[in-house]
């Protein structure tokens, strides 16, 4: 493969494809591709998918034949369809597969060792929703030829998410709970700020303003800083005050252990994905 003239096929191109694909075609990456495949099962999804991407090297592609000869084109395969569909999609595709591509996976719950089957060279990424708007995380694992040979291009793909490092991948499960499932845990702490700044006499749309900027300063807040989230969090009890007051009011509603255990349920859940194979 040319890391100058390089083709992209999305198996898969529906929520996660999309974002990811969104990323690496709104950056300024080196080496950029020339073309990039979405390949969905049906003509509607696979519309859906180039209209979203809107890029003058985006193709899409439908239908066994079609997605077979995509996946001929393939220099790096992205795979994003659901995880109990790969085998599937692998005796699909299998006669195309030239063992020689890189294979970026976006599949929770499956192993390095059973991507091995597409080619050698899997590089395993968990990832989540906001990829599609440049302020995504990422978590990377790789196979051991796919990291002697394809470690620094995929660290480039999967950083026009926003935030790529490696990771072994033995923690995958624990980055799928708290990257991948992490987005809908802030999305209800953040309806839940909206429900109250509602029930206090809020307007709805002020109340959400307010929620997501204060979600929004307040991770910015830490990532500038670097300051352990709890010197963060003493900086804003006044003694006395309100904020200590409505603290301890979730601190008996047990929200925090709540959220930690909601990050510790789903990666059970993840793990157990591959247990049922």
């Amino acid at each position: 493969m040319t890391l100058k003239d390089y083709t992209i096929t999305v198996l898969g191109c529906g929520v996660m494809g999309t974002a990811v694909s969104s990323a690496i075609l709104k950056s300024k990456v080196e080496p950029f591709p020339a073309k990039l495949i979405a390949c969905n099962t049906t003509e509607a999804a696979a519309t859906l998918a180039l209209e979203t991407l809107n890029s003058p090297i985006v193709e899409h592609s439908f239908g066994l034949e079609s997605n077979r000869k995509a996946v001929s084109q393939a220099d790096v395969i992205i795979l994003a369809c659901k995880p109990f569909m790969y085998q599937t999609i692998y005796d699909e595709v299998k006669d195309s597969l030239t063992g020689k591509q890189l294979l970026i996976s976006l599949l929770a719950g499956t192993t390095i060792s059973e991507l091995t089957i597409f080619t050698p060279y899997v590089a395993k990424v968990m990832t989540n929703t906001p990829a599609r708007f440049g302020c995504g995380t990422a978590g990377i694992s790789f196979s051991p030829e796919a990291e002697a040979k394809y470690e620094d291009l995929v660290l480039k793909l999967i950083g026009t998410v926003g935030e790529a490092f490696k990771i072994p991948e033995k923690n995958m499960d624990a980055a799928t709970a708290l990257i991948g499932s992490g987005p809908a845990f802030c999305l209800l702490m953040m309806e839940s700020l909206i429900d109250g700044g509602v029930r206090m006499g809020l307007p709805f749309e002020v109340a959400k303003l307010s929620a997501a900027k204060v979600m929004e300063g307040t991770a910015r807040m830490v990532l500038e800083t670097g300051d352990h989230p709890a010197a963060l969090k003493s900086m804003v009890c006044t003694p006395g005050g309100t904020t200590i007051g409505g603290l301890l009011k979730m601190e008996d509603a047990g929200v925090r252990a709540g959220i930690a255990r909601g990050v510790e349920e789903a990666a059970v859940i993840s793990a157990s994905f591959a247990k049922k194979k």
